[in-house]
């Protein structure tokens, strides 16, 4: 008589983190600085359900040439799936050039049909954001008060694997009052210096962003107004 088998452990899975609650829109402003420029950007994130939109549009009011002839517009659309968000599609526009990224989740391949030259193509595994995207996907999921995150990242250009620390709560005196935000540093890469605040009691939504790329030029975003 043969023993009986050992009963089979099921595999442990991680549960979903449960995802804040953001309301149906919202329209963020930002001054924004870059070298000696100065200018405003908006952000405004749609929820439709199932899917989401966000837009990015940033002016100028000063050296209408650092933005791209005074314009620069950025846009993600997705899925609002029970792990956050899953872009499907980005568009960036510069001025007159404009170049766009298919993200196949299914297939674990992005395709970037940049302004000029050929597409090309990039393969990932696992979750993906965008240069958009990842600020609403922090948001959604609260990142912890220390430790590290990691992120895939398409950054408009090509797919990085990044990495940010939480270097805890600091208070930050804004356009809109005093703030408890979240301060994260992206860890040292070639790609530059990117830090970003995120107000606790505002939806961890982004209050000031700091961002240099590889030859030193550094931007400067700070929080306006959030409505509502």
């Amino acid at each position: 008589m043969l023993p009986d088998a050992a009963p089979v452990e099921p595999i442990a899975v991680a549960a979903p983190p449960i995802l804040n609650a953001l309301p149906p829109r919202l329209d963020l402003r930002f001054q924004v600085r870059y070298g000696l420029a100065a200018g405003e950007q908006t952000l405004v994130w749609v929820n439709e359900g199932a899917h989401y939109t966000l837009t990015s549009v940033a002016s100028a009011t000063g050296l209408a040439g650092v933005f791209y002839r005074g314009r620069f517009v950025q846009t993600s659309r997705g899925r609002i799936t029970p792990s956050g968000l899953q872009p499907e599609a980005f568009w960036d526009q510069r001025g007159d050039k404009r170049s766009s990224a298919r993200f196949d989740a299914a297939a674990g391949r992005l395709t970037l049909d940049p302004a000029k030259g050929a597409p090309r193509h990039f393969v990932y595994e696992g979750e993906v954001q965008d240069a958009l995207s990842l600020f609403f996907q922090l948001a959604l999921t609260a990142p912890p008060s220390d430790g590290t995150l990691s992120y895939k990242v398409f950054n408009g250009k090509k797919l990085r694997d990044y990495t940010y620390e939480v270097r805890g709560e600091e208070t930050l005196d804004t356009e809109l009052g005093v703030l408890r935000t979240l301060h994260l540093s992206r860890v040292a890469d070639r790609d530059g210096r990117f830090e970003a605040w995120l107000a606790i009691d505002r939806h961890y939504l982004p209050v000031r962003v700091l961002r240099s790329d590889d030859k030193g030029s550094e931007m400067e975003l700070r929080v306006l107004s959030i409505a509502p």
